[in-house]
């Protein structure tokens, strides 16, 4: 009687626990957005690099965010919805930006080895 006892606890919070990590439909999943957040860091860098005194750096980085998400094919509707989604849960929050971080070092070693 224990034993069977057991198991279904095992079993019941094994599956509460699941059903809670699942990401809604709508929501860009981490993989493609570390992507997304990666090359709009870039863009904004590249928008700074290429200021000049008739071009404010918001409409740069406007032009250029509605490029990378065109690469992306999603809208600024999909990927802010997203983004909120993200910072609304510290824990995915977290999960996001550790995988652009690690993104980002190894973009960093790919590109020491091709300047080596």
């Amino acid at each position: 009687m224990k034993r069977c006892l057991i198991f279904i606890l095992i079993i019941s919070t094994s599956i509460a626990c699941s059903s809670g990590d699942k990401m809604p439909k709508d929501i860009l999943p981490v993989d493609k957005m570390k992507l997304i957040i990666w090359d709009l860091t870039q863009a904004g860098n590249y928008a700074t690099y290429l200021k000049d005194k008739d071009t404010s750096i918001k409409r740069l980085n406007t032009m250029y965010m509605g490029e990378v998400l065109k690469i992306y094919h999603i809208s600024q509707d999909d990927f802010f919805k997203s983004f909120k989604y993200y910072q609304s849960d510290p824990s995915l929050n977290k999960i996001l930006f550790d995988s652009v971080s690690a993104y980002a070092q190894r973009q960093r070693s790919v590109m020491y080895k091709m300047h080596q």
